[in-house]
């Protein structure tokens, strides 16, 4: 039955300057900090399949100055009046964010325009930051136990589609990029047409208004965004890959395809997760962690995304046992829920989490502005955090177990084994 939601609002103010600017005011004066927030509608799926790795470059690249700001005197800037600053990048946006005093909202709006205006994408600022790519590629991915897990999965599903690559890219691609060509994708996509602005904090409405006009409000906007998307091709059989490296434990991690942002089964896959594998009380850890003992960790999530989404299952095993076995007991417990589905109590404490998670979520200028960007961004409805429980407290019992039969399929998943050398 649904609830009516007791979460207080959010609310905010939203309005767009002549250069196509999206504008997000959320005053809140619990701090008298403010989080400056800039959202880039550009990831890794917008980049051509040849051409990989642009978006997560320039979530560096943003970093090595502009017009009235010397090469990483943004951190500088920021870090020097006690604030924080720092980017990342997904498959399906680019954001930059600072959370500072209050009194210092001016210096950081200034900022954010000014790299928006006139970032300096020289050749030695590509080349500085190609390297540090490189480098990052090496720590985090191919010389990290189990490093590959994630991008492999993301081919096995998404293979021959804009989903089938990570934001890290293929170093192959950026080595062989001309500084146009990365010139030419700063200027498609980094534009105030392509972006919005949140701010979320203590502040004065009409004060932020006067500085945004003032900093922003003359940066030209860019041309019509060209997207190129290329959507996945329906998965109609079983998936199976292998990887041996040098780990300590085998792994097993099965994924299926879900939904997109907003899709009506968002919220039902989600609380799935969470029953199945989303913490220590949950299916998995019960069962092969603790009873059983097969496995050192198991978890599952579900991962939405703009055009697309994938559920996720992950497990690495006990010493001493066989991946086949650790696999078979995974598949075990898929087919509970696909046949029994979950319990009413089991939904009720998942709500539970998610609910205390939301709250928390709402003391945090800087979750509250990423909410509203995500909301913003990918539906063009920031007023959706405010519906946001209630699409969860809709979510039934028959809805779990409907989802668990319709994505969760063993004909459509993709199966990883990740082996230790030697392994047999």
């Amino acid at each position: 039955m649904t609830q009516s939601s007791t979460l207080p609002p959010i609310t905010f103010d939203r309005y767009h300057l002549p250069n196509g600017l999206e504008v997000i005011l959320h005053q809140r004066a619990a701090t008298p900090i403010v989080h400056v927030l800039v959202w880039y509608h550009v990831g890794s799926k917008d980049e051509p399949s040849d051409r990989t790795g642009f978006a997560h470059l320039f979530e560096h690249m943003m970093f090595q100055g502009s017009k009235n700001v010397g090469k990483t005197e943004h951190f500088t800037w920021v870090q020097g009046i006690g604030g924080v600053t720092n980017a990342s990048t997904s498959q399906d946006r680019t954001n930059y964010f600072q959370t500072v005093p209050r009194e210092y909202l001016g210096l950081a709006l200034w900022l954010e325009a000014d790299r928006m205006r006139s970032l300096n994408v020289s050749e030695e600022n590509f080349q500085n930051q190609l390297s540090v790519v490189k480098e990052e590629r090496k720590q985090r991915y191919d010389n990290q136990p189990y490093g590959l897990r994630y991008l492999t999965m993301l081919e096995m599903l998404f293979g021959g589609s804009s989903y089938g690559w990570g934001p890290i890219g293929d170093m192959a691609h950026l080595d062989a990029a001309p500084l146009q060509t990365v010139q030419e994708f700063h200027q498609q996509y980094y534009v105030p047409n392509n972006a919005v602005l949140i701010l979320a904090g203590d502040f004065d409405p009409e004060e932020a208004r006067r500085l945004i006009a003032e900093q922003f409000g003359d940066i030209p906007a860019g041309g019509a965004i060209q997207r190129q998307f290329n959507p996945a091709l329906p998965l109609t059989q079983q998936l199976r890959h292998t990887i041996t490296d040098q780990v300590p434990f085998p792994s097993v991690s099965i994924g299926f395809r879900s939904v997109p942002i907003g899709h009506p089964d968002q919220q039902a896959l989600a609380l799935l997760g969470n029953i199945l594998g989303g913490g220590a009380s949950s299916r998995l850890s019960q069962s092969i962690v603790h009873d059983q003992q097969l496995a050192l960790q198991a978890y599952s999530f579900n991962l939405p995304q703009e055009r697309d989404g994938m559920f996720l299952m992950q497990a690495t095993a006990m010493h001493g046992v066989g991946v086949e076995r650790l696999e078979e007991a995974l598949w075990e417990e898929i087919e509970k829920l696909r046949t029994e589905g979950p319990t009413q109590h089991e939904l009720d404490a998942a709500l539970n989490k998610t609910e205390a998670a939301l709250v928390r979520g709402l003391g945090s200028a800087q979750s509250v502005a990423d909410m509203l960007a995500q909301c913003q961004v990918f539906q063009q409805d920031p007023a959706r955090v405010n519906r946001l429980l209630d699409e969860y407290r809709s979510v039934t019992v028959d809805d779990l177990r409907r989802v668990a039969q319709h994505y969760l399929s063993p004909n459509s998943a993709a199966v990883l084994h990740y082996l230790p050398n030697g392994w047999n």
